[in-house]
């Protein structure tokens, strides 16, 4: 399998981490210790047009797009200054609903509603319309959506619920398989004690997820103003509050090609922004 130079080189960072913790008896640290969340490495306002973001993806080429909430309206982010580089939609006039997350997998692009209706297309131009399709993904009887990426581990959607019916004391990731002959994956489940005992609170209302590229997921949540890094079995491994006035309304989440993390916040009495922070190298310094 041919692996892109970014990808590597953030591979040879964490076996580097790794290596060191193990020669020193220190426990090897986990995904969020990676980062340092007071010293962001950029911050940018975005234009109105995205004063309702919802979400972001990033292509395997390294390029960064986000979504409108209430209509299907998607825009390429320039991650070197927040510009948007075009935008372009499903239908015209563009579809209306309730959109809490994007992904994308190859060339394939992917929106969600909050009542689970999966949305399909392809990358368009500048200002065009983009044919798309429509799969009910039947989450919406038992799940709010809110946050959606795709897992490279499972090569499956991972689907994250805001509410889940009935309430049974967990967090909720349905994970949808890309090949559509294949079963639907058991969900993760996350007990919400876990939360209490890392000191947040325990109605921690998921509005983004990402998957890095080893299938750690991360969840953002902008009611409670916190990050939560989990397992694949459903163990929280991190925990860490985020700074109210630099993250109003945390909605989009994604992993850049070479580990740096982006939040997206909606407007929120002030302008959307986009901020992204940079993993340390393996000697502890910021990129």
């Amino acid at each position: 399998m041919r692996v892109r130079r970014p990808v590597l080189s953030t591979l040879v960072a964490l076996v580097a981490l790794v290596s060191a913790a193990t020669a020193s008896g220190q426990q090897a640290p986990t995904l969020l210790e990676r980062y340092d969340f007071e010293a962001r490495s950029a911050r940018f306002e975005l234009p109105a047009r995205l004063d309702e973001i919802s979400g972001l993806a990033i292509t395997p080429d390294g390029r960064l797009f986000g979504h409108h909430d209430e209509w299907a309206t998607v825009y390429e982010i320039d991650r070197r200054t927040g510009a948007t580089v075009k935008g372009f939609s499903l239908g015209d006039p563009a579809e209306p609903g309730d959109f809490e997350g994007m992904a994308i997998v190859g060339e394939r692009f992917f929106l969600i509603t909050s009542s689970g209706l999966l949305y399909e297309f392809r990358e368009v131009g500048d200002r065009e319309e983009a044919p798309f399709r429509v799969t009910d993904t039947l989450l919406g009887a038992r799940c709010e959506v809110e946050g959606l990426d795709y897992d490279p581990v499972d090569d499956a959607l991972f689907v994250t619920c805001k509410v889940s019916v009935p309430e049974r004391g967990v967090l909720v990731v349905h994970r949808l398989p890309m090949a559509r002959d294949r079963d639907r994956l058991a969900p993760i489940e996350i007990p919400r004690s876990q939360l209490r005992e890392r000191g947040l609170s325990a109605a921690f209302e998921p509005s983004a997820i990402a998957v890095d590229s080893a299938g750690t997921l991360v969840l953002v949540s902008a009611s409670a103003e916190a990050l939560i890094e989990v397992d694949r079995e459903g163990r929280v491994r991190g925990a860490l509050r985020l700074s109210g006035e630099r993250h109003p309304q945390a909605e989009g989440l994604a992993f850049g090609p070479d580990g740096t993390l982006y939040i997206a916040d909606e407007r929120n009495g002030r302008r959307p922004r986009l901020t992204a922070y940079a993993q340390r190298d393996a000697v502890g310094r910021d990129r």
